[in-house]
């Protein structure tokens, strides 16, 4: 959002309206032109030591206001950047495959992170205004097909474990190789939604590549949660006349419960009223 200022650097110039995406621009910009700046970058105090050399130094206002014409887009192409570190990540990746920096010019941002540095860098791009802006045009219409992928991975959404369970699964499930791999790992660990979503923005990995990983996670999940429902739980092989099968699929029809839940609760009855058993005990050794 701008802000609206009168200090000495707004007044010399000629801007009143501006953010803190134009005084990064404009500390790189005169750091670029071997302008001497004391203090960091993104720091507090970066529009006095901008003012002091500005206006010691003739024809460094002209400079960054010619500059600025030349470089800076207007705020409304920029604003659709604003969906936090999965679209900053994507669209960086993006722009370094764009943009060729000199590693003399890497350093000048070293003090920058996430979107900082990302906007940073499309306004430190020497190209063509209008060229800047069709890329990022093209770019945000790219972004929002990205986004359109993300139907695959609804079902790790409502839940982190599910996440957990991917992370895990992958070197498992997806070979990741030489390059692949180094570049992949600065995605891991997977611990929430937006991690995998990240991962799998860098995997190159096709539609169905994807599918077929989803589907091994969904069949570890539903064997995990088997197993811990059979907790405390154990299985009995045991013989039952046809009589007694009969009356047990009967209750279970009438009652609509499993085989397992009806003798369940006939034993957990019996058990706390000892109620049929004793007699029917009795009945038999009378028989005998």
């Amino acid at each position: 959002m701008a802000i609206h200022f009168n200090d000495p650097l707004a007044r010399i110039l000629d801007d009143t309206s501006h953010n803190r995406r134009y005084d990064i621009w404009r500390w790189l910009q005169l750091t670029i032109n071997n302008v001497q700046l004391l203090g960091e970058i993104n720091q507090p105090g970066m529009r006095s030591t901008m003012t002091h050399v500005i206006s010691s130094t003739p024809g460094l206002s002209e400079m960054i206001k010619n500059r600025e014409a030349e470089q800076l887009l207007p705020e409304k192409c920029l604003e659709w950047i604003n969906e936090g570190t999965r679209q900053v990540e994507w669209l960086s990746s993006k722009l370094r495959e764009r943009i060729a920096y000199s590693d003399s010019i890497a350093p000048l941002t070293s003090g920058l992170i996430g979107k900082d540095l990302l906007i940073a860098s499309i306004d430190l791009w020497s190209i063509n205004i209008k060229q800047k802006g069709s890329f990022l045009n093209e770019l945000e219409s790219s972004w929002n097909e990205q986004k359109k992928g993300d139907k695959q991975f609804k079902w790790f959404e409502d839940e982190e474990q599910k996440c957990l369970l991917a992370g895990k699964l992958i070197n498992k499930h997806i070979p990741l190789d030489g390059y692949l791999s180094i570049k992949l790992s600065v995605y891991q660990p997977i611990e929430s939604y937006e991690n995998l979503l990240i991962f799998f923005d860098h995997s190159n990995l096709d539609h169905n590549q994807k599918t077929l990983f989803i589907e091994k996670v969904k069949i570890t999940w539903r064997q995990q949660k088997y197993r811990k429902n059979l907790t405390g739980k154990g299985q009995y092989n045991f013989i039952l006349s046809d009589k007694a099968i009969a009356r047990l699929d009967k209750l279970s029809d009438t009652y609509e419960l499993s085989r397992a839940k009806i003798l369940d609760i006939l034993l957990k009855m019996e058990a706390e009223q000892n109620r049929y058993l004793p007699e029917r005990i009795k009945l038999l050794k009378d028989e005998s």
